[in-house]
């Protein structure tokens, strides 16, 4: 027996020094360098092009759009065409001009974001992103990659903003003070808020941010009236149960259950409000009484339902086989899988599949509703959460706006005038007019009639270069290359062990 044992050790070790060499194999070995931008001095002339306005929710057709130095110099219905040798025709004949799209709730995630994010972005048509934290601590690969992007190197969107601190959850240990003066050094950062923050912590945060001009975005705070925080300043609220748990005769009893256990306080848990009855005793009075608040106060809704889609959709097996998962990694794959078995068991439950599917279209109807009612929308994708991919999803969740009651036209303006006001760069991008950066899909159909047609990019333009079918083909076959065979294995190994050293959650 003593023999058998030895012997059952010793392969054990052998077993274990393999995995150990191949897990070494695996993060030595080298994965692709990041895509780098076009570069050339070319001028360009977009002739007979039909200009998507979303604010007019109309179409300038047959307009010639003349671009240099990455500006829109000039927009005109009968322009000569310059014979300058740097410069380039093309014939937007029977095309559509569309603003490039923001994704306002985006996660660049891992220090990997270069080889199987950014590129998804730009090859649908995202150029500018919030980037609302990363699964790791990844604030100065941030910081310089969005210095290689301005500069016209590194391939991917804009970091226009980004959360480098997150308070709530974990990190409520945090000095406020001291968070709010780290952030307070770059004027292009925020705090993002989680859930999980006691009111005291809340409204200290919220008062020293505002005296520092420093912004405050995120979830709205489980302990707290979103009333009072739309009024203490914080300046979006993401995802659709917003609403939903705010608005009801058990949000009181919620917010008392949640402020217990944050305080570590002894609470029964038999006191948590069912959402099953949370739901069917939503309350539109206090719905409207949030929504005239939000509006008062300019507090941003970015309500990401695809998020609450997937929530619905776990059992659906053509949602689950999605085509795009080619483009995601193994260990987020795995992750994925991990969540949707959790989900799958939820829904189990007694009547919670039909709470999940009347969850999501509540929610799309109370969008459709704030919205009327003035409440600015951001369109934004939580990508990087189960089945929500980089730049595809952000079409997506266009479709969704439209579901919630959004024209199409509304439902663009959520993904570029909104973003552009929001950040106060309106005089730079969010539309196609003279003076203004010269982001551009070029599209076969008009989104107008179909938010759908939002998909049918011919080629796009992108810190003063062009990018033709075959340049965002490139892009996407780059990331599936890097999320599959040794090259997902190596990623995966190197994105795993930078989330053991360096995990925000």
């Amino acid at each position: 027996m003593k023999k058998i044992i030895l012997k059952t050790f010793k392969y054990l070790l052998i077993l274990v020094g393999l995995l150990l060499i191949v897990i070494l194999f695996l993060y030595l070995y080298p994965i692709s360098k990041p895509l780098s931008q076009k570069a050339d001095n070319n001028s360009y002339t977009i002739s007979n092009i039909n200009i998507v306005d979303v604010a007019n929710d109309s179409i300038l057709k047959n307009q010639t759009i003349v671009i240099k130095n990455n500006r829109i110099i000039k927009i005109t219905l009968n322009d000569s065409i310059s014979k300058d040798k740097n410069t380039k025709i093309i014939d937007g004949t029977g095309k559509y001009a569309l603003a490039g799209l923001w994704d306002m709730h985006s996660h660049l995630a891992f220090q990997i974001a270069p080889q199987v994010i950014m590129p998804l972005h730009i090859a649908n048509g995202v150029t500018n992103i919030r980037d609302m934290q990363g699964v790791v601590n990844i604030n100065e690969e941030r910081i310089k990659w969005r210095k290689e992007i301005e500069s016209e190197t590194l391939l991917g969107p804009r970091l226009i903003g980004f959360a480098d601190e997150i308070v709530g959850a974990n990190y409520d240990e945090q000095n406020v003070l001291d968070v709010i003066n780290r952030t307070a050094n770059d004027k292009r950062t925020f705090i993002k808020i989680y859930s999980g923050i006691l009111s005291k912590r809340y409204f200290e945060l919220a008062k020293v941010a505002k005296s520092k001009g420093v912004v405050f975005a995120g979830h709205y705070p489980n302990v707290i009236n979103p009333i009072d925080a739309s009024n203490a300043g914080q300046r979006s609220f993401e995802h659709a149960h917003l609403f939903l748990k705010h608005a009801n005769s058990e949000a009181d009893k919620n917010r008392e259950y949640y402020r217990a256990m944050y305080a570590d306080e002894e609470f029964d848990e038999r006191n948590k409000p069912s959402s099953i009855k949370m739901l069917k005793s939503f309350d539109y009075a206090k719905f409207y009484e949030l929504v005239d608040v939000m509006v008062k106060n300019e507090t941003y809704f970015c309500p990401t339902h695809i998020t609450r889609k997937y929530e619905a959709l776990t059992n659906n097996q053509d949602f689950l086989n999605d085509e795009n998962l080619k483009y995601i990694p193994h260990l987020v794959s795995f992750i994925w899988k991990d969540d949707v078995s959790g989900m799958k068991e939820y829904a189990k439950k007694e009547g919670y599949q039909d709470y999940l599917n009347s969850f999501y279209t509540k929610g799309l109807e109370l969008t459709g509703l704030a919205h009327k009612k003035g409440v600015k929308i951001l369109a934004g994708t939580d990508s990087y959460d189960p089945y929500s991919f980089p730049g595809i999803s952000l079409h997506r969740e266009l479709e969704e706006l439209v579901k919630a009651g959004l024209s199409p036209a509304e439902a663009l303006a959520c993904a570029t005038i909104n973003p552009s006001e929001y950040f106060q760069v309106s005089k730079d991008y969010g539309s196609i007019e003279e003076e203004k950066i010269a982001d551009l899909l070029i599209l076969n159909k008009n989104p107008l009639l179909d938010i759908k047609n939002t998909t049918s990019i011919e080629s796009l333009f992108f810190n003063g270069n062009i990018y033709t079918k075959e340049d965002i083909d490139t892009m996407k076959k780059y990331v599936e290359d890097n999320s599959s065979g040794i090259n997902g294995l190596s990623i995966s190994v190197k994105m795993f062990i930078r989330l053991m050293k360096d995990n925000r959650h």
